[in-house]
């Protein structure tokens, strides 16, 4: 498995797999499909312009799927929210993500309190626990709790805040997300067997990482090929992008 496979698309007998985007510390938004229905896979920046790029059709999005509540995650689900409003949307969003995720709560409660009076669907907000499977259309999503500290460039690491990732299944074919993680049991399981993982590796084997950096905040790519090898396929996603 060579680590710089990232931006190609994933076909399985049931789903397929784009990733629209997945720079670290930029964005990362990816898209499943099943039978014509979809889960976008976080909302980074630009996810709008990725998503209308594509000719995509908004009324298929089955739901929104959240690993955590961190800038490049998150920043562009106030913009998809107000296309879904303009065009004029009916069916409920579901929007699942770890419980406790106020960055979340923060984007959509502003969002309500700009257009709450003129919105023709509901926002419904699910909250992921651990190993507790949720329905959504024709997928089976399955959250578990990953590993993640805020961090800064200049070294520093915060507190760990609530990260998930999923398992997506659709009859009997099931792609895992790690989300943002360190290396941790919960990441082992989440990918083990899965018919596709897309595993986080943010640094590269040629940057020197503290390894509580890895165990807290971010893989890099020798972590991350050692657990992609426990599914039948992976890819490396949000990586530093380099020029």
């Amino acid at each position: 498995m060579e680590s710089e496979r990232e931006w190609d698309g994933w076909k399985g007998e049931h789903l397929s797999v784009e990733i629209l985007y997945a720079y670290a510390g930029i964005a990362q938004q990816i898209l499943i499909e099943n039978d014509n229905r979809y889960v976008l896979v976080d909302c980074g920046d630009g996810t709008l312009r990725d998503l209308r790029d594509r000719n995509f059709d908004m009324t298929r999005l089955s739901g929104i799927l959240i690993t955590h509540g961190h800038f490049d995650h998150v920043g562009g689900l106030h913009a998809l929210l107000g296309s879904l409003r303009m065009i004029v949307r009916r069916d409920p969003l579901r929007i699942i993500a770890p419980a406790g995720c106020h960055q979340l709560s923060q984007i959509v409660r502003g969002f309500l309190n700009c257009y709450g009076d003129s919105l023709p669907f509901e926002i419904e907000r699910i909250a992921a626990m651990s190993r507790e499977a949720i329905e959504l259309d024709a997928f089976s999503v399955e959250p578990f709790p990953v590993v993640h500290c805020g961090s800064l460039a200049s070294g520093e690491i915060f507190d760990q805040i609530p990260a998930m990732g999923y398992r997506i299944t659709a009859d009997g074919e099931t792609v895992a997300v790690t989300g943002d993680t360190g290396m941790c049991e919960d990441v082992k399981d989440l990918v083990r067997d899965v018919d596709l993982a897309l595993i986080e590796a943010t640094f590269y084997d040629d940057q020197t990482v503290p390894m509580d950096v890895l165990e807290r905040v971010h893989l890099n790519e020798s972590l991350a090929n050692k657990l992609g090898q426990t599914a039948k396929d992976y890819r490396l996603v949000h990586r530093i992008r380099r020029r």
